[in-house]
């Protein structure tokens, strides 16, 4: 059995590495100013969030209350996240005006859905029977692996190393690829319980952001 400390040391990293690029994906959007570049570092706040809010329930999973209401939270938020990623690839076609008016309106539909399960939360216990949430776990991942499966196949299909030189794009499917394996490996561990699937989760998962960092820094290199 892993040791607690170390899972919450690792959400807690986790969370440093989404919010430090979040940082730099920030910085992207104000030189540029197309609005399709404002999903990824929403979509990774969503994400960074998530991996906080794994960590709490680990705190308190003694518990059982207040560490299945922090997982809810975790689940709704890293879907959120893992949507911006993809829907920002998919409005990166299409004109400034649909895109900032999409994903606006995805941006008011994350934030209203995550207030209603936050005050689902609270009044459940009285009122309300909220189903466990092993039940819609694996749901989530499900459509997780579906948005992450877009993005994979937008940049499979949209971007393609030219004269023979590697593009960080093509280094950024990679990190996806890894992302995409973190929430597959999710999956079958919360399917059979095995504890390879569960290291390989959070291995791929470090292993993705940290690359995240890199290719941003080997861009700014090439920029320069």
């Amino acid at each position: 059995m892993i040791d607690i400390a170390i899972l919450v040391a690792s959400e807690i990293v986790s969370a440093g590495l989404a919010f430090a690029l979040v940082f730099f994906l920030f910085r992207a959007y104000r030189l540029t100013r197309f609005v399709y570049l404002l999903g990824p570092p929403i979509g990774f706040s969503f994400l960074a969030f998530s991996y906080f809010f794994l960590g709490m329930s680990l705190l308190y999973e003694n518990d059982v209350a207040v560490s299945e209401s922090f997982l809810w939270l975790r689940l709704v938020t890293q879907s959120f996240g893992f949507a911006f990623i993809a829907f920002s690839y998919y409005f990166s076609s299409k004109t400034e005006r649909i895109t900032k008016y999409f994903l606006g309106l995805i941006a008011f539909a994350s934030v209203i859905s995550i207030l209603l399960v936050f005050v689902a939360l609270i009044v459940a216990p009285p009122f309300l029977g909220i189903p466990c949430i092993n039940v819609l776990d694996e749901y989530f991942r499900m459509v997780n692996l579906i948005f992450l499966g877009y993005v994979i196949c937008h940049l499979v299909k949209h971007f393609e190393p030219s004269q023979g030189t590697i593009s960080g794009l093509v280094w950024a499917r990679l990190a996806f690829s890894l992302l995409w394996l973190g929430q597959y490996s999710l999956l079958i561990w919360g399917i059979d319980g095995g504890q390879t699937a569960f290291v390989l989760a959070h291995v791929a998962r470090l292993a993705s952001l940290t690359l995240f960092i890199r290719i941003y820094c080997w861009s700014g290199r090439a920029r320069q």
